[in-house]
């Protein structure tokens, strides 16, 4: 009989195992123990809800969940959900109602869905939407990483902003309360940014205070770099603040891309007005560009990537390619 409970300590090479056999073979949660313990262990909990039978202890499903604070009704976003063939029907959905209850999650969404996941979606009456992607070429005389057809690169007036590196999560919560990163949808806590920003296994992240023209901090920006063919791009991750901000800060994203000899800065959002980017200068990629802007790096891909997302339509909601598990290596 399948039975739906938490996953504890000792289950973890079966699950990596499962996922090996049943997701992806040789994905990174797959085969790297460290990475797996890095997202899913939290405390003396790990964090996937399985579908297991009882006697022959084969797992039949799970659902992994990444939890954004230690508060008694987290925020979180979806890892792997997958089920295999078996009695229930139901099992993936009840594997969901079982975690959501156990966690008692206020808001759960996560981009990045797989393709039968977005027809259950829709199925329980969901509407499938994609991630807006924009971007900002560098003033390079060729292109290795990106593919550009039309090169366009939008004159923005210095607005005097600019960016300073901060170096711990403390530093961050002069700029970022405790009160107002709690205030967020999706809500978070400086363990969680902690744990992913400063303390991440594999990616080296850059995080920005953004500075005003008297030297005043107001929000965060959050960076990745890339390389490929000894060229190199800089990856938008997440940001904590006022996005308005984030039109005022083209002149110094364009002397970073200079500096560092970025091929392009992109990011992906979901819940940002579109005219912030429009006013600072980056334009749109989408399935229609000419471009083309790569989003894989391990490995790497030369396409442009649609992430796409069951709308959550929760009012205030603002995601980036940090939120969830979009932002790590394959």
């Amino acid at each position: 009989m399948i039975e739906i409970r938490r996953a504890v300590y000792e289950d973890i090479p079966q699950i990596m195992n499962f996922i090996n056999e049943h997701w992806k073979k040789g994905h990174i949660l797959a085969r790297d123990r460290t990475f797996f313990e890095w997202q899913f262990v939290d405390g003396d909990n790990v964090n996937v809800f399985l579908g297991i039978d009882n006697e022959n202890h084969k797992i039949y499903g799970m659902q992994g969940i990444i939890r954004y604070s230690s508060s008694e009704n987290p925020d979180a976003s979806g890892s792997i959900w997958k089920v295999i063939k078996n009695d229930n029907p139901r099992l993936g959905l009840d594997i969901a109602d079982y975690t959501y209850a156990t966690l008692h999650i206020r808001f759960i969404c996560g981009a990045g869905q797989s393709n039968k996941a977005l027809k259950l979606g829709r199925l329980l009456g969901g509407v499938p939407i994609a991630m807006d992607h924009y971007y900002r070429l560098g003033n390079c005389k060729d292109y290795k990483i990106a593919v550009i057809k039309d090169k366009m690169i939008p004159n923005v007036e210095d607005s005097g902003f600019r960016l300073a590196p901060v170096h711990s999560a403390e530093e961050m919560k002069q700029i970022i309360s405790e009160e107002a990163l709690a205030n967020h949808i999706m809500s978070k806590d400086y363990g969680y940014i902690q744990h992913r920003y400063f303390k991440h296994p594999i990616y080296q992240y850059d995080v920005w205070k953004i500075l005003d023209t008297v030297g005043k901090a107001h929000s965060i920006l959050i960076t990745r770099e890339e390389t490929q063919f000894n060229k190199k791009i800089c990856k938008i991750v997440d940001y904590y603040g006022d996005i308005r901000y984030f039109s005022y800060i083209t002149t110094a994203l364009d002397w970073m891309i200079k500096e560092k000899e970025y091929e392009f800065v992109d990011v992906y959002s979901y819940g940002v007005d579109t005219t912030v980017y429009e006013q600072a200068g980056f334009l749109r990629c989408d399935e229609n560009c000419e471009n083309i802007i790569p989003n894989y790096f391990h490995p790497f891909e030369q396409k442009n990537v649609t992430i796409r997302m069951i709308d959550p339509f929760i009012e205030g909601l603002r995601l980036f390619l940090g939120d969830g598990d979009q932002d790590r290596p394959c």
